[in-house]
């Protein structure tokens, strides 16, 4: 089976259990994005079997960046759009979007982006442009990549309960209300549409994405994924695909058992 995949440019894959769907949580740029040939297979895969997978994009991009994929074609629609770090929700099958009202809900009522961008610029650290406009739940810097840096800032934020401090890149640091990002989104999906968690599957390539890793969830690195994911996310669970970003996810999937190759 695995031979066929390097081999066969166009195969075929179908769902080993379609009436009993599994949810994939993953990151666009590099891990779903970057490789035309596993795009291809992704879309076919979406349209050829739909109902049998919930797929939710966990990505930094906005909602319309992502909107703007999927109406070029390179992306599925998915069942869920997870965009600026997994800090907001949008069910495309609601248009009153109840569960990213309710995933928002958790936010608590003193979070202070401008507190946090005050405590959090300083030497090699500024805070990011964001052309689109500032997301509410999610205070971003740009970061020289400097670790001195990294740790004078690690200094300044402290230790506290209400947020997480995610670098990633080597250049960007996000801080993030504790009930939300990349993991938690996954986990509110998995428990609000009652999956088993050995029915969940998540994929990611860099910093950002090691807390969907660390839900305890089945993870995919695609072979491209950078070193400050793949020495962390190195659990019996997490496995690490030969094949780059969009194939990867697919030689993952097959991996755990959530899909097959159709015999020649």
């Amino acid at each position: 089976m695995r031979s066929s995949i390097y081999s066969n440019p166009i195969p075929h894959f179908h769902p080993t259990h379609p009436q009993d769907p599994f949810l994939l949580g993953a990151d666009l740029d590099g891990t779903l994005l970057g490789d035309a040939q596993g795009e291809a297979w992704l879309r076919t895969l979406a349209l050829r079997y739909p109902g049998s997978f919930f797929l939710a994009f966990v990505t930094g991009r906005t909602l319309s960046s992502i909107m703007e994929l999927i109406n070029q074609e390179r992306l599925p629609r998915p069942a869920y759009l997870c965009d600026n770090v997994g800090t907001e929700l949008v069910d495309l099958g609601d248009p009153g979007n109840a569960l990213g009202k309710k995933y928002i809900a958790q936010v608590p009522a003193g979070w202070d982006l401008e507190g946090l961008y005050a405590l959090g610029e300083g030497p090699g650290i500024c805070r990011q442009d964001f052309p689109e406009g500032q997301p509410p739940f999610q205070a971003g810097f740009d970061w020289d990549g400097k670790p001195e840096s990294l740790a004078d800032f690690y200094r300044r934020m402290g230790h506290h309960d209400e947020y997480r401090l995610l670098p990633s890149h080597g250049r960007y640091i996000d801080v993030l209300p504790a009930p939300l990002g990349k993991g938690k989104v996954v986990q509110f999906l998995q428990q609000e549409l009652g999956f088993d968690s050995v029915r969940v599957v998540v994929a990611g390539d860099a910093g950002n994405d090691l807390e969907m890793f660390e839900t305890g969830f089945q993870g995919i690195l695609p072979a491209n994924a950078l070193e400050e994911l793949r020495t962390a996310a190195c659990q019996p669970w997490h496995y690490h695909s030969p094949l780059p970003a969009g194939r990867g996810v697919i030689d993952g999937l097959i991996h755990f058992s959530f899909i097959r190759q159709e015999k020649e």
